[in-house]
């Protein structure tokens, strides 16, 4: 199990976040914009096993810093105040195929089910929500976790609310890995 999962213990809505992000991945690769040189796709009776893919690339590259993590963190916090969870599931699509491949359902299903264990009042807060810089880890591996303290926003938020988060800079973006 993964350490957000051990560390939430028995929380219903970090099961969902665990869940939610663990789906993201597959979610993201299906609304992908289709490769003009490949075919039509191929209809299949026998369901095909699940494939470890990297990450989608982003358009355009990011900068592998900071600051960059925390704004596509931040760009989760706003998309799943809104409810706009595919945005969440292509950034948490590491996180979501780990936590699938243990067990949890889809991205999109699972965000969708924690969105409602906020209140209205949290909700709102998330679409202005920021992080405090100075809260934020910049591990050796170039990695950045993100912890719940950090976010600030006018609603309160706990480790069983929101929990942590930890990002990884790969082709060209941030994603959420942990």
């Amino acid at each position: 199990m993964s350490r957000p999962a051990i560390r939430l213990g028995a929380s219903v809505l970090a099961l969902a976040a665990s869940l939610a992000a663990s789906a993201c991945q597959d979610k993201a690769k299906t609304d992908a914009t289709s490769d003009p040189k490949a075919g039509p796709p191929v209809a299949s009776s026998t369901p095909s096993a699940p494939s470890p893919s990297a990450p989608l690339p982003s358009s355009t590259t990011v900068p592998k810093t900071t600051e960059a993590a925390i704004a596509r963190y931040v760009t989760v916090l706003h998309a799943l105040s809104r409810g706009d969870l595919k945005t969440v599931c292509a950034i948490a699509g590491p996180a979501a195929k780990k936590a699938e491949a243990e067990g949890f359902g889809k991205c999109q299903t699972t965000f969708a089910i924690m969105r409602t264990m906020f209140s209205d009042t949290q909700l709102s807060a998330l679409r202005s929500a920021t992080i405090n810089k100075t809260r934020v880890t910049r591990r050796a591996n170039g990695d950045v976790h993100i912890p719940t303290r950090a976010v600030v926003s006018t609603a309160r938020f706990t480790e069983h609310d929101l929990g942590g988060v930890t990002l990884s800079y790969r082709h060209g973006n941030w994603f959420m890995i942990d």
